[in-house]
């Protein structure tokens, strides 16, 4: 698995003896995304959530050569499956309309190689006034069907690798799905899905 930010729930922060609600960001309690963090955190018992494109997901799509401005690209790997497998959790889809419209991204291609040697994101890009604010947008997410491991953890890496293939298949079936159901209502109909699939 790349690097990336995890994010593990925590209820509140009790600040002067009140609980506050603060930014949803702020409720979370960010990890490193490498194998091992998250290996950990499943053998816990706890819940996660990640981004599986990762730093590459940022500079793939419109400016991007080769790309359209009609076309919104997703990453999705196998690792995160994986370990999902391993650990016998299911995988919940879920995909947000408009968040490739907050900020717009000056496409240099420099950036995008010392992000993926450093595992860092460097991002040139501006919102409003051409300042880090971003764009007024509305967002949608939705919410797609879990992908359910087998209940017995596969046996060996053959097996490991036929579940992770299936469950990988059936994960960008559901984001595919989930994306043109909705893409309508969100007013995107004119927009297509890529998936990148590694």
């Amino acid at each position: 698995m790349g690097r990336g930010n995890v994010s593990i729930s925590r209820s509140s922060i009790e600040l002067s003896n009140q609980a506050y609600l603060m930014n949803p960001c702020l409720l979370t309690i960010n990890r490193d995304a490498s194998r091992g963090s998250v290996d950990n955190a499943l053998a816990k018992g706890k819940r996660i959530g990640l981004v599986p494109g990762g730093i590459a997901e940022m500079f793939e799509g419109y400016p991007k050569p080769s790309t359209l401005p009609n076309e919104e690209y997703s990453i999705v790997r196998r690792g995160f499956l994986r370990m999902a497998a391993k650990h016998g959790v299911p995988v919940l889809p879920i995909y947000c309309f408009g968040a490739t419209k907050m900020f717009k991204r000056v496409q240099l291609p420099v950036l995008e190689k010392i992000s993926l040697l450093i595992r860092v994101s460097i991002c040139a890009f501006f919102g409003v006034w051409g300042l880090p604010i971003p764009f007024r947008q509305k967002l949608s997410y939705v919410i797609g069907q879990p992908i359910f491991p087998p209940n017995d953890p596969p046996a060996n890496n053959a097996e490991m690798d036929t579940v992770v293939d299936d469950m990988h298949r059936r994960f960008c079936d559901e984001l595919l799905r989930l994306f043109e159901n909705h893409k309508d209502a969100y007013g995107w109909s004119h927009k297509t899905l890529k998936l990148i699939k590694l």
